[in-house]
């Protein structure tokens, strides 16, 4: 089995907190069915074990769905690294309060991401499909007990526009702040210039603070850096991946319980059909075929 004991161990504190309630995700990986394909992926074996594919819902589909899409990403990251050519990350957020429902939030937040896609300043200014060789999308919900749920949304875009981060995020932050503004008409839902985006280049193509479920790496760094650093941290009462907030209830840390009721929540709302990770390759990019030599 390729998932490691740490995501068995959420999955089944998920289970014993009645966080997880559905009965194919309560018994994902706990059969074994007869393979559709017989060569895929093992020749030798004639059985596969069992998912649920409720890649949402489940911290075992959910971790296999990343390191499918991951993977895919990886060759034609690489073949756009070596002919010069950038992973951007961008990161789009809305400005939320703890009062906010978390679906209204998620509802905005993906009609404003559908929107951005289409709008001229993205697709053809920034983005246009001669410098666009692929684009990942993930849509992820932190939680904070001072501000509430805070879904947003990372595109890592594989460009070949000498166009630095900066002038990205220029354009982009008052072309995001216009598009939520026409897609909700609250106005507390519109973030500011300064924070509604953020643009960076992104080599390795990781980003998340999954990497550091507890934080504890973070906190090192900033020891390193100023008070006034520090108590900015502190004052923002931290934020919480789902995965952070997952990996507590799993070691039962002493703020465990905390998020059983936010996680409870997000499993209430969020829709099973919902997409929240995908990968687009663009065959039109003059680097495409390239990566496809590759792989034969």
């Amino acid at each position: 089995d390729p998932i490691p004991p740490h995501i068995h161990s959420i999955h089944q504190s998920l289970i014993q907190q009645n966080i997880i309630t559905h009965p194919e995700i309560i018994t994902c990986s706990q059969q074994w069915i007869k393979k559709v394909e017989k060569d895929i992926p093992n020749p030798s074996k004639s059985k596969r074990v069992k998912r649920c594919h409720y890649v949402n819902h489940c911290p075992i589909c959910n971790y296999l769905r990343k390191q499918k899409v991951h993977a895919e990403m990886t060759p034609y990251r690489q073949v756009l690294l070596d002919n010069g050519g950038k992973n951007i990350l961008l990161t789009f957020t809305l400005r939320h309060f703890k009062s906010h429902l978390l679906m209204t939030l998620q509802e905005v937040l993906s009609e404003s991401i559908r929107k951005l896609k289409e709008s001229r300043p993205y697709s053809k200014q920034l983005f246009p499909s001669e410098h666009r060789l692929y684009t990942l999308t993930e849509y992820e919900i932190s939680w904070s007990e001072e501000n509430g749920f805070a879904p947003h949304c990372h595109l890592q875009i594989g460009t070949t526009n000498p166009m630095s981060p900066d002038e990205i995020q220029t354009i982009l932050s008052k072309e995001w702040r216009r598009i939520v503004s026409k897609v909700t008409p609250y106005t507390n839902f519109i973030p500011s210039y300064a924070k509604g985006v953020d643009v960076s280049e992104n080599p390795s193509g990781e980003h998340s603070k999954d990497k550091d479920p507890y934080g504890l790496d973070a906190i090192k760094e900033l020891q390193k850096k100023s008070n006034r650093t520090m108590k900015e941290r502190f004052r923002k009462k931290y934020s919480y991946s789902q995965f952070q907030m997952q990996s507590h209830v799993a070691e039962k840390t002493t703020s465990f319980t905390q998020f059983i009721s936010v996680l409870k929540e997000i499993y209430i709302t969020t829709l099973k059909r919902f997409r929240s990770l995908f990968f687009n390759p663009n065959p039109k990019h003059h680097l495409f075929p390239h990566v496809t030599s590759q792989s034969k």
